[in-house]
């Protein structure tokens, strides 16, 4: 299945999160930071979807990858629950 990881970040009130820069944050962004950030798990394939997810590019996930996604997210202690809430909706959006 495809999924579409260029969406804003928002905040508690609704507002699109941005960097300092003033450039919109997305959860594509979020997650491929936290991806290349961790020393863990399989490299390949985490350096590859935080490639194009930080390119803005759709990418195909099959429900193992899904799995593997989810747990890693569930994991991460670098990702707070604002952001883990939106990739989960995200992801569960996606079965739909």
């Amino acid at each position: 299945m495809q999924y579409d990881f260029n969406v804003p970040l928002y905040d508690l009130a609704g507002n699109i999160i941005t960097d300092p820069k003033g450039d919109d944050i997305t959860i594509g962004k979020l997650i491929s930071n936290a991806l290349v950030n961790q020393s863990k798990g399989d490299a390949l394939k985490f350096h590859s979807w935080a490639v194009d997810m930080y390119n803005c590019q759709t990418i195909n996930l099959d429900r193992s990858d899904v799995k593997m996604l989810r747990e890693f997210i569930e994991t991460n202690e670098t990702i707070t629950v604002l952001g883990k809430a939106q990739i989960f909706d995200l992801l569960d959006k996606g079965k739909e």
